[in-house]
């Protein structure tokens, strides 16, 4: 049962795509919004800044801020990761005296010497606090895929097309960690088990929080993949911890709780979702038939697991499933479809994509963090 995942094509759902589509053809076609709730203080030692920017990834303006404002990594916020191909607007705090005029005339001067990359100001205020990693509510996404390749269905392809986002809507999909998570060619989990084994080397805080996320990233992916498989991935096992929605939570249900119909309704009405580990060190979370499951996976990452335990990692759990909300299609024109969705943050829009068709991506030139950017992230820590 050991499961042997393709990190770039796990098993999907619903394994009759609808079409076949370009991703990502122009930046613009992927678009993201953050969406935070702050209620901003009006004064504060630190910035906030709503931004947006296309060509370039979350990284690249964390450099570039610390540049304008003369700051270091700690000083900068931001909640989410942002992809690089892509028009996203996102937010990030700076601890500074100083206002946003600097960001403006940055940005403008970045934008001029690098095209087609590109950076603004959407919107500043002042606030107590520095911005913490997922404190955002949501990321809203509206994507234009191009090229659209119709299949054959049993029924019109629009009602099909209905009637599968009814179903994501209703019931969920896999929360897969996208392959963006382990870099350009998978690099981020090959580095993480040379890091493993080679515990003296050297590397940077980015760096280690990547590898670390990629190795705990192929290890809930693989177990994801069995339960889809075997068609259990929105069911709960005996042994389970129940993930509440939206919150990193979990409980552990007694044998009562776990046959009553109450578990059962907030199961199926999307409020509590079954899980699996986010590996670290401690004993597993899971017992009875899920543990046996996972431990039987597992079996096959003993130096993954190991790796993660001493780094000081501690266990968690993360939802199996992943929740869309206020999905919506249009066409465009008879080869674009606009598909426009909520997610909650740490859920990837390419891995809802899938259950739907296949959407490829065009080709870039480039990894999604250069070899230059990182350099520079590195010299700046």
């Amino acid at each position: 049962m050991i499961s042997q995942t393709n990190l770039v094509d796990p098993p999907r759902v619903h394994t009759q795509p609808l079409l076949t589509a370009t991703l990502k053809r122009e930046c613009a076609d992927f678009a993201v919004n953050e969406l935070l709730d702050t209620e901003f203080t009006g004064a504060g030692e630190h910035l906030y800044l709503q931004i947006e920017k296309s060509g370039m990834n979350t990284h690249e303006v964390v450099v570039l801020l610390q540049t304008s404002y003369r700051v270091s990594a700690v000083d900068i916020g931001f909640s989410g990761l942002k992809d690089r191909y892509a028009v996203t607007r996102q937010w990030f705090s700076i601890r500074t005296p100083d206002e946003a005029a600097i960001a403006v005339a940055a940005f403008d001067t970045f934008s001029c010497a690098n095209p087609p990359k590109c950076v603004k100001l959407i919107e500043s205020a002042r606030h107590l606090r520095k911005l913490k990693r997922g404190t955002h509510r949501a990321n809203h996404f509206s994507i234009s895929l191009r090229d659209v390749h119709r299949h054959q269905t049993d029924q019109p392809f629009d009602d099909a097309l209905q009637e599968r986002i009814k179903y994501l809507s209703l019931c969920g999909f896999p929360n897969y960690i996208g392959p963006q998570r382990f870099g350009y060619r998978q690099q981020n989990l090959q580095r993480a088990l040379q890091w493993f084994n080679r515990r003296g080397k050297r590397a940077s805080k980015l760096q280690r929080s990547l590898w670390l996320s990629s190795a705990r990233s192929a290890i809930f992916n693989d177990i994801s993949a069995v339960r889809v498989t075997e068609g259990n991935w929105n069911h709960l096992l005996e042994g389970e911890p129940v993930l509440l929605d939206g919150s990193r939570s979990f409980f552990l249900p007694l044998h009562e709780e776990f046959v009553s119909d109450v578990l059962q309704a907030r199961l199926q009405s999307l409020d509590v979702h079954p899980s699996a580990p986010w590996w670290g060190r401690g004993k597993p979370l899971a017992e009875g038939r899920c543990a046996r499951l996972e431990a039987t996976v597992l079996s096959a990452h003993t130096e993954l697991c190991k790796g993660l335990e001493m780094a000081g990692l501690v266990q968690e759990r993360r939802a199996l499933r992943a929740v869309v909300r206020e999905f919506h299609c249009q066409w465009v024109n008879d080869l674009t479809l606009n598909l426009q969705f909520s997610l909650a943050p740490g859920v990837y829009a390419t891995t809802l994509l899938r259950e739907i068709g296949d959407c490829r991506e065009r080709q870039h030139d480039s990894p999604s963090i250069s070899a230059g950017t990182m350099h520079e992230l590195d010299s700046k820590e």
